[in-house]
């Protein structure tokens, strides 16, 4: 796990320096272990590296120039397979034992095609020099991250968080304001556009090549269709999957460094350490996070877990934070607003995991696989006023709509179930629909919800469609973004073995009868886990991190935030008025969460354009020395 960063010139280009000193100090955080600079005797490619040691601390380092200097090398993240790909790849003239050198002599076989070899996540750059071809690669889930923008030259820039860019020198941090709709729609800017005027995400399952014309070509080598393999019977079906699972977790143990796992008490996690502790030949290091006057507590069921396991379990006992001294430096971490509040209690879990391990296994995708989220199944009264004539609906809407805009907008989705579940997805997701936005001032063109689009490609059952929406949205830019950003803030490598490539693909062919008998959430991986879990685990309702948004407001952060969404630089933008800041915040137990969501969007425009932040320095300052000076 690694931060990578680089400039290439097409030789027609004039010449440009970039900043790599600078690029490689806002990147300190994803790899305090080492860090290395490479630039061609033409200066036409100019790279530099963030090394995290996990794997071959000794020969591991990159860039990885190869012997005779034809290519160049650099990989943000693991190729879980490695020992494997060297094994058939053996004769090649390795100069390290590491995970990431095994690319050059599949790339000289298989070409670009080189990836489909490839389990692990990772965001790799592959310079050819006799060639001058450049070949940016993203993982298959969009685990790691790749952001890139073209420069005025032909020039193309690159990295592994978009602070890296503006640290070049060579851009000027610039709003899109065409990136703040779907924002306010998803809770997240939908790739591959950034809240940044010219940054763009390499989609997951993409690779772009530039040539020496400046040529670019972007081309998706994979996404997650329905395996064709899948065994018939559900017990079939429960055995091929946990076997699948098994062998991920098998291949993420592979570490040169103590390996942890965040144990939450749930479901996912519960399984993933079951079948990590079977393979560890030490008893496996848990751990369970606990918020001081937190509703829920999962520590009870997480230690039943790690007794039947005998892990080394540590609980750790941590309080909800300084809100106003952490958001602005989270703002300046995540770089692009995001509407999840998990990720202050997030960032407060990795950064204790830290203090103990280097690489931490997770849960993340096992909602969006087993159908974990209510949104995947309609709701009761939706089906009731589905029963009732189509001209009393009608009526309904009408009447409702007179007095709440707001509840016609919600009688409006029950259809959308059956007619596309990518929309139903999203509009049970969604902070700002249109009566919201109406409620703010924003009157901005309502945006088309990218999990639609995914649907209406998807070829299989609703149910596993509108999974492979939220796979292919919500999940990379919403959930892997926030564990990148988190985890990699304090020096810690996030896997998550539920998104090894083979077990997603085989997921989606399970027909939902089975996935979800009766309609029961996560009915098939209860089924899975039954054997390794206790009966309180299996039976124990979702809880998930749910962040007292609400209780913040009303304990000082209200106050804040409104001195900071109402500020005359914010209302001249023209996204939200400051009567409607003051109805959001009229109502904090309702709109809590959407005050958030536009606080994360004005922090993310403080801190890298309207603010005399050091944007190559974490911030310093609070938020309530940014609401002094606003």
């Amino acid at each position: 796990m690694c931060g990578i960063f680089g400039l290439f010139l097409p030789t027609a280009s004039s010449h440009l320096n970039a900043d790599l000193a600078r690029m490689l100090s806002v990147l300190k955080h994803r790899g305090p272990d080492g860090d290395e600079i490479y630039v061609s005797e033409d200066r036409r490619y100019q790279a530099g590296f963030r090394r995290l040691a996990i794997i071959d601390l000794e020969t591991g380092d990159q860039p990885i120039i190869e012997q005779n200097g034809a290519r160049v090398l650099m990989g943000n993240g693991e190729i879980y397979n490695y020992q494997e790909l060297r094994k058939d790849e053996c004769a090649y003239a390795y100069q390290s034992s590491g995970d990431m050198e095994v690319i050059l002599p599949l790339a000289t076989r298989y070409g670009d095609e080189f990836v489909s070899k490839l389990n692990g996540m990772f965001g790799l750059a592959l310079y050819e020099k006799n060639r001058h071809r450049l070949l940016l690669v993203r993982d298959r889930l969009g685990i790691k991250p790749l952001y890139w923008a073209k420069l005025p030259n032909g020039g193309i820039l690159f990295a592994s968080e978009i602070k890296a860019l503006f640290a070049s020198g060579l851009l000027t941090p610039a709003i899109d304001e065409t990136a703040v709709s779907p924002y306010l729609a998803h809770g997240y800017v939908p790739a591959p556009q950034t809240l940044f005027k010219g940054v763009q995400k390499l989609l997951p399952g993409h690779q772009l090549t530039v040539d020496a014309k400046g040529e670019i070509s972007i081309k998706r080598y994979w996404r997650a269709d329905a395996a064709t393999d899948l065994p018939s019977s559900e017990g079939e079906i429960a055995a091929y999957l946990e076997s699948l699972l098994d062998d991920s977790v098998r291949l993420q143990l592979r570490s040169d460094v103590p390996v942890g796992a965040l144990l939450s008490g749930g479901l996912d996690s519960g399984l993933m350490v079951a079948l990590a502790a079977k393979k560890s030949s030490r008893p496996l290091n848990t751990y369970t996070v606990s918020f001081e006057g937190a509703a829920v507590d999962e520590g009870p069921l997480a230690a039943a877990i790690a007794q039947r396991y005998e892990t080394d379990h540590t609980n750790l006992l941590l309080p909800a934070g300084d809100i106003s001294r952490l958001l602005p430096l989270l703002a300046w971490h995540i770089e692009e607003p995001l509407n999840d509040a998990a990720l202050l209690p997030n960032f407060l879990i990795e950064k204790e995991l830290g203090q103990h391990v280097k690489v931490a296994l997770n849960g993340t995708g096992g909602d969006e696989l087993f159908a974990g989220y209510g949104r995947y199944f309609q709701l009761p009264v939706e089906k009731r006023f589905l029963s009732l004539p189509s001209g009393i609906r009608a009526a309904a809407r009408f009447g409702t709509g007179l007095f709440s805009p707001m509840t016609r907008w919600q009688l409006s989705r029950a259809e959308k179930f059956s007619q596309n579940r990518g929309q139903y997805i999203h509009e049970h997701s969604t902070h700002f629909p249109k009566p919201m936005r109406d409620m703010i001032g924003n009157e901005s063109a309502y945006t088309d919800s990218v999990q639609s689009g995914f649907f209406q490609e998807f070829k299989g059952d609703a149910q596993a469609g509108g999974l492979y929406a939220d796979l292919s949205t919500y999940l990379p830019d919403d959930l892997l973004t926030l564990l990148d950003r988190t985890s990699m803030a304090v020096s810690v490598e996030g896997r998550v073995p539920f998104l090894d490539h083979r077990f997603v693909e085989a997921c989606l062919a399970v027909p939902q009868q089975i996935r979800t008998p009766n309609n029961q959430q996560k009915g098939l991986e209860r089924k899975i886990a039954a054997k390794y879990l206790p009966d309180e685990v299996l039976n124990a309702p979702k809880q998930g991190f749910a962040s007292p948004v609400p209780a913040w407001i009303k304990a000082g952060l209200g106050p804040l935030a409104k001195r900071l969404l109402t500020n005359k630089r914010a209302l001249e933008r023209g996204w939200w008025t400051a009567d409607g800041i003051d109805r959001l915040l009229a109502k904090p137990d309702r709109h809590g969460f959407r005050v958030y969501s536009l606080l994360m969007l004005e922090l993310a425009v403080a801190t890298f354009i309207g603010s005399p932040m050091n944007k190559s320095n974490p911030p310093t300052a609070s938020l309530n020395d940014l609401a002094e000076t606003a």
